[in-house]
């Protein structure tokens, strides 16, 4: 055990549950389900975060009630025996890794979307679920349940827990956050109710309270219990407040409940300038609250009995670290780290935390589930809820001389991916350090959680041994006089330059951003991630921003949660925003500029941007095909758009060579 973290890395129990390690998993959906049931792509992802070394795995939210309680239309299902077999397989592949498998059951109640259900949602109350930035919607009003329905559903709950027992689960979690049915019962925005089930704290968790007792009569003393809860909310429709989270964690405590995991619900239709991004989101963010339960517990006279398990951004060990020592929290829950470094907490143990990479905060994980109906992925992680044999890396059957052009995240995943498989390989890229297009995206407000990134390429690219050759920019003499027998073009983008009557007189965005000084009023001539983030960034520096745009949308390819926040800071900086607008000429002093009408207006400018979106550099690579025994283009050079596809598109090729 790697002295460092003795608290994290030591053995701790939930119930009668032991672990060999205080690193819990969250659940965190993936929507890689084959209609609900258990599939390779679900054993392998777990599996592979056993072998990974952590203490239990709380397995992603899983539906009691199909298909009122269905959040998407990969999530997984076991409100029937014939999900058992495939959660017996989950469990065993759990536990063969060596850690402890609890089960996440749900019904997502109001979250839930007519076009995954087919019919209208259900919640304690007729009250439409307010906007949620995961969601990045609102949705429409529920039906109100009957309290014959609502037994029901608690024994629906009660017999999904003894069906993960029978599958050889150690116990569930009754999930009580964000948008989900746990949450609504007990929000008082959500539960207006005048009946058993609403009015006061306690009514508004009888819910809860007789799932857990069904759950206990029906499973024994030794099959834990855990709530993953919401012990505030946030915003405007805020319904649970602090004291109402310390009630609640003491009555669960009295209840039966084995452990607690705390977290805070957010509900605005929109956000202000103080909301953040998770690229900006601090380490531990929710392990002050586990503090103020516990607190909160021994003024009331209940002191804590039962752990409380923290987290929110919690990949940093020496934060963790101190999170335990001093007593602020019992567990720690790990999430998107986990999707990005499946054996994080082997690497911990072994003390290469510097092999680690580092989860960005870029969101795409969530954005790909619930506004495009697809599974997870991740930019750091290429084969997040891939397909059933994506997760070996073979040894090349013939070793190859391998040159990658570019040293962005595609080219470096090529690289380090074709090092593992035997290839010598070696990098070139133009500019003086490693980066590529992260370079850039790091430097407007908010995203200093993607600077982590540089670090660990570079450090990928010296632990497999490649050959980096930084400041060299590459001709097709060059590459062929270094006799390859492959060649990854990841060159990146190149400017677009409008025409513009006057377009001599603008600035490229990447050079704001780059630190390049701005007038006080500054004109942004496209609207892309980009051109929105420059205005952010200028924003904040209390200038007159405006930004023009031709299409009738902004920033689309940010993903929804990032989108939603930032767009509150543009409101916020008072910067203007302007759609379906076209640019005719720009000005010593002003941009001209018409309407999807035609008509004609100008606004006042001592400093004109572009950000009209950049081209994919091929040049390299066509001046190449036919001359080079194999030869592949990747990232944004082939249109990778996000850093998601750049990651996979270097991850395949590397297998491929």
């Amino acid at each position: 055990m790697n002295q460092k973290y003795p608290n994290l890395l030591s053995p701790g129990k939930i119930g009668k549950v032991e672990l060999r390690n205080k690193v819990i998993m969250a659940a965190m959906g993936m929507s890689q389900s084959d209609n609900g049931f258990v599939n390779k792509a679900v054993l392998n992802h777990y599996a592979a975060r056993s072998r990974g070394g952590v203490g239990g795995i709380v397995v992603e939210v899983t539906c009691v009630d199909t298909p009122l309680g269905l959040n998407t239309g990969g999530m997984l299902v076991i409100d029937d025996d014939k999900y058992i077999p495939g959660m017996t397989e989950l469990a065993s592949v759990i536990h063969e890794g060596g850690a402890k498998a609890f089960l996440q059951i749900s019904h997502t109640g109001r979250g839930a979307r007519r076009s995954i259900i087919g019919e209208q949602p259900v919640g304690p109350s007729a009250v439409p679920m307010p906007y949620s930035f995961m969601m990045g919607l609102g949705n429409e009003t529920p039906r109100e349940l009957t309290v014959e329905e609502i037994k029901s559903i608690e024994d629906k709950y009660a017999q999904a827990a003894l069906r993960a027992k029978k599958a050889g689960f150690d116990g569930v979690e009754i999930h009580s956050v964000g948008y989900y049915l746990g949450q609504q019962f007990l929000s008082s925005t959500a539960n207006i109710r005048k009946d058993e089930y609403g009015g006061s704290r306690e009514n508004r968790m009888r819910f809860h309270l007789n799932i857990i007792k069904k759950i206990r009569e029906l499973c024994g003393p030794d099959f834990a219990i855990i709530v993953k809860l919401s012990v505030v909310e946030q915003g405007t429709d805020a319904g649970i407040s602090i004291p109402d989270g310390i009630y609640y964690c003491k009555r669960f405590q009295q209840e039966g409940a084995d452990a607690i995991e705390v977290l805070a619900g957010k509900w605005s239709s929109e956000s202000g300038k103080r909301e953040k991004p998770e690229s900006a989101y601090p380490d531990c963010m929710a392990v002050p609250l586990c503090s103020v339960m516990k607190a909160g517990l021994l003024l009331s006279g209940s002191p804590k009995k039962i752990p409380y398990i923290g987290g929110g951004r919690a990949q940093n060990p020496v934060e963790a670290e101190k999170a335990l020592a001093k007593g602020k929290c019992d567990f720690i829950f790990i999430g998107h780290a986990l999707l990005v470094q499946p054996d994080l907490v082997n690497l911990l143990n072994e003390g290469r935390e510097d092999e680690i990479r580092p989860c960005i905060g870029c969101g795409h994980c969530i954005d790909h589930q619930l506004q495009h109906g697809g599974r997870a992925i991740c930019s750091g992680n290429a084969v997040l809820a891939r397909g059933d044999n994506e997760y070996d890396i073979k040894p090349a059957d013939v070793k190859k001389n391998v040159v990658v052009i570019g040293a962005g995240p595609a080219g470096v995943e090529a690289a380090r991916i074709a090092a593992m498989r035997g290839h010598n390989v070696s990098v070139y890229d133009a500019a003086d350090e490693v980066g590529g297009q992260m370079l850039l995206a790091c430097k407007p407000p908010f995203k200093q959680h993607l600077a982590l990134l540089k670090p660990y390429l570079e450090n990928q690219l010296a632990l497999h041994g490649v050959k980096v050759y930084l400041g060299k920019k590459m001709t097709e003499q060059d590459v062929i006089a270094l006799n390859p027998d492959a060649v990854v073009c990841a060159t990146g983008l190149k400017p677009s330059v409008p025409h513009i009557e006057g377009a001599d007189r603008a600035v490229n965005a990447r050079d704001i951003l780059s630190g390049s000084p701005s007038g006080k009023n500054t004109v942004i001539i496209g609207g892309g991630s980009i051109g929105c983030e420059t205005a952010e960034l200028l924003g904040k520096l209390k200038k007159k921003v405006t930004v023009i745009e031709m299409l009738d949308s902004l920033a689309a390819n940010t993903g929804k949660t990032a989108r939603t926040i930032m767009f509150g800071h543009l409101k916020a900086y008072g910067v203007r925003l302007l759609t379906e607008c076209k640019v005719e000429k720009i000005t010593p002093d002003s941009v001209v500029y018409s309407d999807k009408n035609g008509k004609r207006f100008s606004v006042k400018a001592d400093t004109v941007v572009l950000a009209v979106g950049d081209k994919p550099e091929t040049s390299l690579f066509d001046s190449l095909t036919g001359k080079v025994p194999e030869l592949y283009n990747i990232g944004d050079s082939n249109g990778g758009g996000i850093i998601p596809n750049a990651v996979y598109e270097g991850y395949t090729v590397g297998n491929r060579i």
